[in-house]
């Protein structure tokens, strides 16, 4: 009896060995089955790479209130006062990047004026309607490097700040911009004092005059066009 009862209980442990064993081999071939997730990449270097990414606004010039050093060469108010804008004007704004003037042209037209802004560059575009939604007067236009983009006829006062170096041919720019004017309209070119006489060569060229100069900005000229030809 006792030889029976230990060949059953060795044949018992022999089973529940076994047993052990294969549910050990099937949990470890699970184990090695199974796909590892690969790890997530932490939330905030997400946005930091997203933040990264270059954004190209050379040449779209500057906000008013974020520079003050820019502020006090540029003079904003007195600038505006010195283009001598009536209410209910038509101003374009060309090359207005992110609207360094833009706001302060819709403000001396007031409702009943209109001011179109026109860039080339799609970031300065974006940023600059966001900044003007709520203005009803002002419309933000994407024009072509060349090409002024303006309606004939329709504009009292055609404004190019800091932009004419940028101009692939003076010349050609200038007299385009001639049929965009009203009978008595004008050009206001402002820039560094250094970059007036490319400009003023260029201007008398394409058929206009220089009808009048303001001189007391810190740092840049402002002189008036108007065209001695017709468009």
């Amino acid at each position: 009896m006792t030889l029976f009862r230990a060949r059953v209980t060795s044949q018992s442990l022999t089973r529940w060995c076994l047993c052990l064993v294969m549910a050990t081999a099937a949990g470890a071939c699970r184990s090695e089955s199974k796909p590892e997730s690969p790890p997530e990449a932490p939330a905030a270097s997400v946005q930091a790479a997203a933040a990264e990414e270059p954004v190209d606004l050379h040449g779209t010039g500057g906000v008013e209130g974020v520079d003050a050093a820019y502020d006090r060469s540029r003079q904003p108010a007195k600038f505006i006062a010195a283009l001598g804008i009536a209410p209910g004007q038509r101003i374009a704004d060309v090359g207005a990047g992110q609207g360094y003037f833009t706001q302060r042209l819709a403000e001396a037209v007031g409702p009943t004026g209109r001011v179109v802004a026109t860039d080339i560059n799609d970031e300065a575009i974006r940023r600059l309607r966001e900044r003007v939604l709520a203005r009803k007067n002002v419309e933000v236009r994407k024009v072509e490097p060349d090409a002024p983009g303006l309606e004939a006829g329709t504009y009292d006062l055609i404004l190019l700040s800091e932009v004419d170096h940028f101009l692939s041919d003076r010349v050609d720019y200038l007299t385009r911009l001639r049929a965009a004017l009203t009978p008595q309209g004008r050009i206001a070119v402002t820039h560094l004092r250094a970059m007036r006489p490319p400009l003023a060569a260029a201007a008398q060229t394409a058929g206009y005059a220089v009808v009048s100069e303001y001189n007391d900005l810190p740092d840049h000229y402002l002189l008036f066009l108007r065209p001695t030809v017709s468009p």
